[in-house]
């Protein structure tokens, strides 16, 4: 049993974000990034087909998938609400919605509540280092989304790493561990972990029981600097705290999962951050033993 806990899927809206756009086919070796090397596309990815995208689901027993929205700068893309939830809609009981909402939307929080009441999302998605201008996690300009969060009783994915944001700066785990000790009721989901920051996010988990670590392919990608805090971490305190997801498409279904499945994880772990936590979180029942 398994719940990928963020895939944007080719649908709608989605198509429009930066992780749709062209992608040289042969990157320069000397700038190629740690995402390129060695990624495989997907069909449901090269055909832009959520009928796919499904059917890899099935192929590889993927049960669950959390469609993460995002609303950021033009320069990132947006993804309309709505979308999330008519493929939620399209596919009973296999995708569980969590909104994005930018910080500097002036009814940030009436969309929350639209999303949440109405369209049936079950947690909240924000990226505040990419939105225009853009902001630590901390800001005071945020603080209403969490709070609305708080109050619908929903949890929040906040993106960091040293590409959300101008500068590395943007993804260091501080201003989050403000905003978690400011709202210890609220689930802070940290998407991305906080890299390179590695230890220092594992070390705001650590301090801050409402914090779950979702490191994607900076903890399943051979090679990665800082994966292995992820993994003894994993393996340690942190297992029932750290989620598995894909991060299609910057991943495909078969790839990450694949790699994720490589990690030296002990298989009570690997049960955890596959199933357990999400369902927790999520409110879905436990994969039998």
């Amino acid at each position: 049993m398994i719940v990928d806990f963020r895939v944007q899927p080719p649908f709608r809206s989605f198509l429009d974000i930066y992780f749709y756009r062209p992608r040289p086919s042969s990157p320069d070796p000397l700038t190629a990034t740690q995402y390129e090397r060695g990624r495989v596309n997907s069909p449901s990815f090269d055909a832009q087909s959520a009928e796919l995208f499904v059917e890899e689901m099935d192929e590889l027993g993927v049960d669950v998938a959390v469609i993460m929205g995002q609303r950021c700068a033009a320069a990132w893309g947006s993804v309309d609400n709505a979308h999330i939830a008519e493929l939620a809609e399209r596919y009973p009981g296999r995708f569980v919605g969590f909104a994005g909402v930018d910080a500097h939307d002036p009814d940030g929080v009436g969309e929350i509540r639209r999303a949440i009441e109405e369209l049936g999302c079950r947690g909240v998605s924000l990226l505040p280092g990419w939105s225009e201008p853009p902001l630590h996690d901390d800001d005071p300009r945020v603080f209403p989304l969490y709070e609305a969060a708080l109050e619908l009783g929903v949890p929040v994915v906040v993106t960091s790493s040293h590409v959300i944001g101008p500068d590395m700066s943007f993804a260091m785990p501080e201003y989050l561990q403000r905003v978690a000790l400011a709202y210890p009721e609220l689930t802070l989901i940290v998407g991305h972990a906080c890299w390179p920051w590695t230890a220092q996010a594992c070390a705001l988990a650590a301090r801050c029981h409402n914090v779950y670590l979702m490191p994607e392919f900076y903890m399943y990608v051979a090679g990665m600097p800082g994966a292995r805090d992820y993994v003894d971490a994993a393996n340690g305190f942190l297992s029932h705290r750290m989620l598995y997801s894909s991060c299609f498409p910057t991943r495909s279904l078969h790839q990450a999962l694949d790699d994720f499945r490589a990690l030296p994880l002990s298989e009570e772990t690997r049960g955890q951050l596959l199933w357990r936590n999400a369902a927790r979180l999520l409110g879905l029942p436990d994969a039998p033993n």
